[in-house]
């Protein structure tokens, strides 16, 4: 036993060198060049949003890559994306939600519920995480589009004030964040992308890069075509914020004619049973009475 523990001692004691000579060095030097390149003129605080640690961070990446997982990463990679998580912590998060989290629900289930009850629950916890990101995507990707309206509100008063498209959106994303605060972390990184010396139409196709926020993506297309041609974006701003405008109205229209059909079903297995328990509760105990007569 006791050169067990020995032996268990001196492995830990070799690891701890080993992580401390050769892990250690990498991990501080990747620190050093995220927040430089990363967070580099900006608060951690004010952009709301910590970095994941690096053992988290490379577990995530190497996960991902399987090529088991590949495929379904992909699919939950664009919601991830769209609430505003980076290549790392998407990766993260879909490694601990629809991995490790239900790992963690289905050996309980099947050693306290069975076999069968916990393929249920196997099912379950496997289905309900990845519906969670898509919803959680969905949600995001409307209330980005939404932000989007007032984002070219803004570039439209300042860009008619006489500041350029940079000068713009940096004075937005330092003082309209309350008002747009899940725009204001994808503002933060095209000013660090400016401020790092690269082109704008490439800080340009940064900020509009997924797709889903279709208002964005108008507004850099738009971006993009004036620092080309050199020409005014007054009338096309104002023509996206009728369309997104319009689209959203549509939208709102579709979702209450939803309601309604939802409540056709509510009212079919909620209220018609008990009803026909009233009218036709009293016929039925008279006919009883009579038979048993």
């Amino acid at each position: 036993m006791a050169d067990l523990w020995f032996f268990l001692s001196a492995a830990a004691a070799l690891l701890a060198v080993w992580m401390a000579g050769y892990l250690a060095p990498r991990w501080a030097l990747k620190a050093r060049v995220h927040e430089r390149l990363v967070n580099r003129g900006s608060n951690l605080d004010v952009a709301g949003k910590e970095d994941i640690s690096g053992i988290l961070a490379d577990l995530g990446e190497s996960f991902t890559s399987l090529s088991a997982i590949k495929g379904d990463y992909e699919d939950m990679e664009a919601a991830l994306e769209t609430t505003g998580r980076n290549r790392q912590q998407s990766q993260a998060t879909y490694m601990c939600l629809c991995w490790l989290l239900p790992l963690v629900v289905i050996v309980p289930g099947f050693m306290i519920a069975g076999p069968g009850t916990g393929m249920i629950i196997a099912g379950i916890a496997f289905v309900l995480p990845r519906r969670v990101i898509r919803t959680m995507g969905a949600n995001a990707e409307k209330t980005q589009n939404l932000e989007a309206i007032e984002l070219c509100h803004m570039t439209r008063m300042l860009m008619e004030a006489g500041l350029s498209i940079e000068r713009a959106l940096r004075l937005i994303a330092a003082q309209a964040r309350p008002i747009m605060p899940h725009l204001a972390g994808r503002l933060d990184r095209f000013n660090r992308v400016m401020e790092s010396g690269a082109d704008r139409s490439a800080a340009l196709d940064d900020l509009g890069r997924n797709r889903r926020i279709v208002v964005l993506r108008s507004y850099v297309s738009l971006m993009k075509q004036s620092g080309t041609l050199g020409a005014g974006v007054t009338t096309s701003l104002d023509q996206i914020i009728r369309e997104a405008q319009q689209t959203a109205r549509s939208r709102i229209n579709e979702e209450t004619n939803r309601i309604g059909a939802k409540m056709t079903i509510v009212m079919m297995v909620f209220l018609l049973p008990g009803l026909f328990l009233l009218i036709g509760g009293p016929a039925v105990m008279a006919i009883v009475e009579t038979i048993s007569r």
